[in-house]
């Protein structure tokens, strides 16, 4: 009796120990208090024409309520989705037309839609189709300006997301010239090396460029990963945040934290003076479910509310780019389960006093 008792007691205890990995400190699930929070903070933030925050704001925006669980179209109409679409016409003027780009092709791939046939587009997006326009700015060797790097990070990203595969030429040639360009410090900026410009490596682009890489099949112990990880340590308070321009913030901490979640790493496990980025992510939610950029907020900074809020819950969720939608069990499914598992052990421990009588 008690060998046919053991399969479904060893199913129970799995399915226990499922349920505890669900609600372990990191990630957050999508009905922590801090995720649904912050989203609400995200939708309420809406404007009447679907705009949360900026242009640009938006698509982040978006890729946040979906790292959440949220449901895209519960929001109702205009939704910040159908404001991106309508909106193309924003990206003319562009300042860094391929990272502006892939942002949206992100953001659209999220939703759930095809990057190929978005809208209407415009003369920079033939017929909606965001990745002919993010090709259209490869120079057969990188994407955009050579002075600049931020881009081939993103374009990278975005065309793998898209199904362009991690050997096509227009991918393996750009990961050969982000290589080129990582810094005697082991970091990337957003400007090349070249540029005049040029400043020093900061950790926001760096986890950008272990993002492409990672969406690449590359790893942590690869050498470009691994010493972009020594140089991102480096950059790391003793409050548990990271540092850009002289100060711990919200964006490049969370940033941070999606470069680990890409390589499958634990960010809970860099801890300084007991502090991990994690932790210092939640610290700066506000009461309203916002995030702040930096506590207390330096003078000069844009404060940024929507774009930081949307890194944050990507990040605090255990996602990455591309976003992905969180596989959402209902909770009457896990009540079948419980119920099924307890009446087949009651069945088997009533046959098995049956057989013993």
């Amino acid at each position: 009796m008690y060998k046919r008792l053991l399969a479904p007691i060893i199913i129970l205890f799995t399915v226990s120990s499922c349920v505890s990995a669900c609600s372990s400190p990191f990630p957050l699930g999508i009905a922590d208090k801090i995720v649904t929070s912050g989203v609400n903070a995200l939708v309420e933030s809406r404007s009447e024409d679907g705009s949360i925050g900026s242009y640009t704001d938006t698509a982040w925006a978006v890729m946040g309520i979906v790292a959440s669980g949220k449901n895209l179209e519960t929001i109702s109409s205009p939704s910040p989705l159908g404001y991106l679409e309508r909106n193309n016409d924003e990206l003319l003027d562009s300042f860094n037309l391929t990272a502006d780009l892939a942002r949206n092709t992100l953001a659209i791939i999220a939703a759930g839609k095809s990057p190929f046939s978005f809208g209407y587009g415009n003369e920079t997006i033939p017929d909606g189709n965001y990745i002919e326009a993010i090709k259209n700015q490869h120079d057969g060797y990188q994407f955009g300006p050579s002075e600049s790097i931020n881009e081939d990070f993103w374009a990278v990203t975005a065309l793998i997301a898209a199904g362009v595969s991690a050997d096509d030429a227009i991918i393996a040639k750009t990961v050969e010239y982000i290589i080129e360009c990582q810094g005697d410090d082991n970091g990337w900026s957003w400007a090349a090396p070249c540029n005049e410009w040029y400043y020093a490596s900061d950790p926001d682009n760096t986890a950008a460029a272990i993002i492409a890489f990672a969406n690449c099949g590359y790893t942590a112990d690869d050498e470009p990963v691994a010493k972009a990880l020594d140089y991102l340590k480096s950059t790391q308070g003793e409050n548990g945040g990271f540092m850009s321009y002289g100060i711990e913030n919200a964006s490049s901490t969370a940033w941070t934290v999606t470069a680990l979640n890409a390589l499958g790493l634990d960010p809970v496990t860099w801890e300084v003076n007991g502090n991990n980025p994690v932790s210092y992510l939640v610290d700066l939610q506000n009461p309203d479910g916002s995030f702040s950029f930096a506590s207390p907020m330096p003078e000069g900074y844009l404060e940024m509310a929507e774009k930081t809020t949307a890194d944050c819950i990507i990040a605090l969720t255990g996602n990455t780019y591309p976003v992905t939608a969180p596989h959402i069990v209902k909770w009457w499914l896990w009540a079948v389960l419980v119920i099924l598992i307890t009446s087949m052990i009651a069945f088997l421990y009533l046959n098995g006093k049956r057989r013993m009588k």
